[in-house]
């Protein structure tokens, strides 16, 4: 019995460690770092979304509520002005009638408003540039079913337009200075105002991920339509 105990911890420990052991190299910190910015870059492009928040404000001159702040993910799919370009230059026959056939262009924003209060919705304004590559998936997959169910008035106007547009008070603009009123800066921002101009839900800013924004858009939407009713102010989720 005590030989058997005797070479119980020999055998137990060339048991254990007959399979060689591998040394697990140690990183080093800088390689650590490069890994830690690669995981962060993936999980900020998953999780991002539309833009909503707080670049839409009140028109100039409309005691409006602000319209609150809230974090977002969307760094991409936006377009910017150029500096000091302002499309004078109708385009071409062929795009225009594409895109008036799939959202209708903005000509007077009181008539557009009491259309969509009638219709019991916000107005829903999409805000777009010539040369934005991100307006038109939002144009023709997102908003122009909105147009042609025939409940939601929708309509667009250029960030960088120079056409005149009446606006909700009556007044003549362009399409630059409604943008600045409204304080958009980026292109496609699509809006959701009242009869007077506020704006009644969180602007969508950005293209954001095709398989969420058409929730972000019913969302706005709804919430729009609530605020219409209540008169309360814009709450953050």
């Amino acid at each position: 019995m005590k030989r058997v105990i005797a070479h119980l911890p020999r055998e137990l420990f060339t048991g254990v460690f007959k399979t060689p052991y591998k040394r697990v190299p140690v990183r080093r910190p800088a390689e650590l770092l490069r890994i830690a910015i690669r995981l962060a870059a993936s999980l900020a492009v998953l999780t991002a979304g539309p833009a909503i928040g707080a670049a839409a404000a009140a028109p100039a001159g409309v005691a409006g509520p602000a319209t609150p702040k809230r974090e977002s993910a969307q760094a991409t799919g936006v377009t910017y002005p150029r500096e000091g370009a302002v499309a004078t230059a109708p385009v071409d026959g062929k795009t225009a009638a594409k895109q008036q056939a799939a959202v209708p262009v903005a000509t007077d924003f009181a008539t557009h408003a009491r259309r969509a209060a009638s219709l019991d919705v916000p107005l829903v304004a999409l805000v777009s540039l010539r040369d934005c590559v991100y307006c038109g998936p939002i144009r023709q997959r997102e908003l122009a079913p909105l147009v042609r169910s025939g409940k939601y008035e929708v309509r667009e106007i250029g960030l960088d337009s120079s056409a005149t547009v009446r606006d909700f008070d009556g007044s003549t603009t362009t399409g630059v200075a409604w943008a600045r009123a409204h304080g958009v800066k980026v292109s496609p921002t699509v809006l959701f105002l009242d009869t007077r101009g506020r704006p009644v839900a969180d602007p969508l800013i950005g293209a954001g991920l095709p398989d969420f924004y058409g929730a972000y858009l019913d969302d706005a939407i709804a919430r729009g339509r609530e605020r219409m009713h209540t008169g309360g102010d814009i709450t953050t989720r």
